[in-house]
């Protein structure tokens, strides 16, 4: 039985009334889901009346909300933020930006411990450990995804869409909706920014140990690819022996020779400085990027006040903006830096080749799945 003289009752009371109004809902509709008086309630919310273990998970399963919610200490552990990307590039410095966002409106109810490059193991390992609640908060791409949302392998690709508008009318779509957001939060997954505004440039750079100008020109070579079904199959359908490595390893690989040709976005690949090991590089401007994916533990997004959950969604947003302008004006001078600091040959190919190419072979990959093929037919039409 919990006392409702102050303390701790008349802080239950009052995280019941939060969570109550966060979701519209009345006193009387949650008298009527729990079976208890509104009389009842509105003496519990105002921390006067005793409170039972059983009543409280009546009220905890009618507001969604888990029993650790009511009960959790405001000055609790840091929350873990996990990602794979290095905290220099344009993503990482995004990410300081948020916590320090966080750090002067959510705390301190919400307090956040970065991992960056990996440290608390690979993407797969990391999305897993999301589900699991072995991590609070993981931010990455979202074709990391692609095991418990399949669309996700093929529809993430390069050159999928004709353009950044595109790109969006499908994070705003009812697709997106139904086949990614709703899958990954029957998971226990939460993405925090479904319509990202955390772009990341215009362009990907190959980097590569002899010239690439076509796409034939990737024929036998060992190219880089994530842990991915679909990616693994787009480059088998160009030519190129697929080989898997992981984020934090693509410099070693390189170096070691286990990958000759590596795929980089805008935004990373002046924090990865493969032109030490690289000796050419081909420019594909594809009209947008991958935006960056913030997903929640949606069991501990559950236990913060509707308050810091507004917070941490409106920092979200106010950082991804800070990315989308940092990356327009980085990724850019990362890219001339290419040629004017460091020597390199930039390859800049017909784009038109390349965008055929590989919608191609995104079209076979669809083909296979009847699913993924009428899903893929309507999202290139939006």
């Amino acid at each position: 039985m919990v006392q409702q003289n102050g303390g701790i009752g008349a802080e239950i009371g009052a995280r019941i009334r939060a969570a109550r109004k966060s979701i519209k809902m009345r006193q009387v509709d949650l008298s009527a889901a729990t079976g208890l008086p509104a009389s009842h309630l509105s003496d519990i919310e105002r921390g006067v009346r005793m409170l039972t273990i059983p009543t409280l998970q009546k009220i905890s399963q009618a507001i969604n909300r888990p029993l650790e919610y009511f009960f959790q200490d405001i000055d609790n552990q840091p929350r873990s933020f996990g990602m794979v990307i290095p905290m220099t590039s344009v993503g990482g410095r995004a990410v300081s930006h948020f916590a320090a966002l966080v750090a002067q409106r959510a705390e301190p109810e919400i307090k956040l411990r970065l991992y960056h490059s990996a440290e608390l193991g690979s993407s797969r390992d990391q999305v897993e450990a999301l589900i699991e609640g072995g991590i609070h908060i993981y931010i990455d791409e979202p074709h990391c995804f692609e095991k418990y949302a399949p669309l996700c392998g093929p529809v993430f690709l390069p050159y999928f869409f004709n353009d950044r508008a595109q790109y969006h009318r499908f994070l705003n779509s009812a697709v997106f909706q139904q086949q990614i957001v709703e899958p990954l939060l029957q998971k226990g997954i939460r993405i925090l920014n479904p319509a990202s505004n955390w772009e990341l440039g215009s362009f990907e750079v190959l980097f590569s140990t002899d010239p690439v100008f076509t796409p034939q020109d990737l024929k036998d070579r060992r190219f880089r690819s994530y842990p991915s079904a679909a990616a693994c199959r787009l480059r088998r359908f160009l030519g190129a022996e697929p080989v898997v490595v992981e984020w934090e390893r693509i410099d070693a690989a390189f170096e070691k020779g286990e990958i000759d040709t590596v795929l980089i976005p805008a935004s990373y690949f002046g924090a990865l400085k493969l032109q030490r090991t690289a000796r050419y590089a081909t420019l594909l401007r594809t009209g947008y990027t991958l935006n960056l994916t913030v997903a929640i533990s949606e069991r501990e997004f559950s236990k913060i006040s509707p308050q810091a959950q507004a917070v941490l969604a409106d920092n979200c947003k106010e950082a991804g903006i800070h990315c989308t302008r940092m990356a327009n004006r980085q990724t850019e001078a990362d890219l001339s830096a290419l040629t004017d600091v460091h020597g390199m040959p930039l390859i800049c190919p017909n784009p038109d080749a390349w965008r055929t190419a590989f919608k191609a072979g995104i079209q076979e990959i669809c083909r296979q799945d009847d699913m993924l093929r009428e899903t893929c037919l309507h999202l290139q039409r939006l």
